[in-house]
């Protein structure tokens, strides 16, 4: 049987919307997966800079300097050094959580299967 390749970093991104009344219970969850820092952030800058004109002018604020340049350098580097990283916003009633955790992913592309035993 074929190996397969080497484990390979890659980045587990999800956003959770929760109204701010009932933080236990999210009103919405997506979750994706990034092959490197730089997407898995520029991902939730993108999504962060969509709902700027919904908040209220503090968070809007706090959102610019994330969003704008070296406002999220942080972010990145941390999960160069393979730690967690994530962004916060409340706005319209909703508290926004953006989190994106290193993950080792395998490439089975190239990986033999067992046949199933075939009935008898």
């Amino acid at each position: 049987m074929r190996q397969s390749g080497p484990p390979l970093t890659a980045f587990w991104c999800e956003r959770v919307v929760y109204e701010t009344l009932d933080a236990n219970s999210p009103v919405h969850t997506s979750r994706c997966s990034m092959s490197t820092p730089a997407e898995a952030i520029r991902a939730i800058r993108v999504d962060v800079r969509a709902l700027r004109d919904t908040l209220a002018p503090a968070e809007r604020e706090r959102a610019l300097r994330w969003t704008g340049p070296g406002g999220s350098l942080g972010a990145v580097a941390a999960l160069h050094r393979g730690e967690p990283c994530g962004f916060s916003l409340s706005g319209e009633g909703l508290w926004i959580e953006w989190t994106v955790r290193p993950y080792l992913a395998f490439d089975v592309s190239d990986l033999s299967l067992l046949r199933a035993a075939e009935a008898p």
